[in-house]
């Protein structure tokens, strides 16, 4: 088995026409003004979607680039992290431990997917990955992920784009994805992801609608609910309170006169590892904008 970056990502999911005017509430917002005496700044939540299924949000997207002096994105895109691989033989199949019914389900919906020719060697961590991320916009080379797309939007109109964590500060708060990771994932959640998607339909095309909505709070509860029945969270595979404190810090901390246009994880945004309460406990008039 070979966990990639992009496996990794996917652990990671109220349309107006740009210009205008609107109120926006916290729970319902993936734009943000962050107001100090020095700057005035806005923060945009990213998922890990492409940028052409969101048209009206990368406009709006755009226009705040436009009225920006710097472009600032959390991570590198392009950072290569370190990948992991284990013995098939050490790997324990979850299929045969579902019931007979839920192994039919589970078939089904794998039934098209690149992984239909192993449904039955899959751990319970990579089928729950393919369930995760079902139905969501697939991203590449060809039409990146929105995130990626503004940064790429602000360096073909001459912003200076940087990002606000190093290549090697990233690589230095990656975590080893272990064996006993991979195989905690047992039948019991791939059961509560078949009962979820029964609710809402495929799990990632189900983010990728509310994140069209703008319903970041949503979002943040959702992720928050799967992860609590013992999905491997991405703090198994990166420092994430440390990584948080950081970009708290380099946002808090930037130079005068900045006036950047800042691309975050949504989830830094809204629900309980939100930065908001940090940010304005240091001063800044922070509120949703969009």
């Amino acid at each position: 088995m070979h966990i990639t970056r992009r496996q990794f990502a996917a652990l990671a999911a109220v349309v107006f026409l740009p210009g205008m005017a609107r109120a926006a509430d916290e729970d319902n917002a993936l734009f943000w003004r962050a107001k100090s005496a020095a700057n005035d700044h806005v923060l945009f939540g990213y998922v890990r979607t492409r940028a052409d299924s969101f048209p009206d949000i990368m406009a709006e997207g755009k226009r705040l680039v436009d009225q920006s002096k710097t472009v600032l994105i959390d991570v590198n895109p392009g950072l290569t992290l370190s990948t992991t691989k284990f013995k098939n033989s050490d790997i324990k199949p979850v299929f045969a431990s579902l019931t007979p019914s839920d192994q039919d389900e589970f078939k089904t919906i794998l039934s098209t997917s690149p992984a239909k020719g192993a449904i039955e060697k899959l751990s319970g961590f990579e089928a729950s990955l393919l369930l995760i991320g079902e139905g969501q916009h697939a991203f590449g080379a060809d039409a990146p992920s929105i995130g990626l797309a503004l940064a790429k939007y602000g360096v073909s109109i001459g912003r200076d784009v940087k990002t606000l964590a190093a290549d090697g500060e990233m690589q230095a708060m990656q975590k080893p994805l272990t064996l006993e990771t991979v195989n905690s994932v047992g039948p019991a959640s791939i059961t509560y992801l078949l009962e979820l998607r029964r609710r809402i339909g495929p799990i990632g095309a189900h983010f990728d609608e509310l994140y069209k909505a703008r319903k970041s709070a949503e979002i943040a509860r959702l992720g928050e609910e799967i992860t609590a029945k013992s999905i491997v969270r991405p703090t198994d595979l990166i420092d994430a309170d440390k990584l948080r404190a950081l970009l708290i810090e380099r946002i808090a901390n930037l130079p005068a006169g900045t006036s950047a246009f800042i691309i975050l994880p949504i989830g830094l945004l809204n629900g309980p590892h939100s930065i908001v309460g940090d940010l304005r406990s240091r001063g800044a008039e922070v509120a949703a904008i969009g």
